[in-house]
């Protein structure tokens, strides 16, 4: 039961509008992760932004490549990522 009611904390916040839009992609690839190190921020925000950032070496290969894709990231991030992994 517990899940269910996280898993649901975690869709609402998500699926919950902000000023800067993150994608769907964003959305369904980073949950996991956004709930396991940044939950505490709102989405779109620069410290969600910055906190995604500091765990980057913890995030999914499959977050990272939505945010990618989406320009939350830049080039220059995946790489570094990537050279990590």
């Amino acid at each position: 039961m517990q899940k269910v009611a996280t898993l649901a904390a975690v869709t609402l916040v998500l699926s919950a509008s902000s000023a800067l839009a993150v994608s769907q992609a964003v959305r369904q690839s980073c949950a996991s992760d956004y709930a396991s190190y940044c939950s505490q921020y709102k989405v779109g925000t620069p410290k969600l932004r910055r906190c995604m950032k500091e765990h980057s070496h913890m995030l999914k290969a499959e977050c990272i490549k939505a945010l990618g894709h989406s320009n939350e990231v830049t080039k220059q991030d995946i790489r570094d990522y990537q050279a990590g992994r």
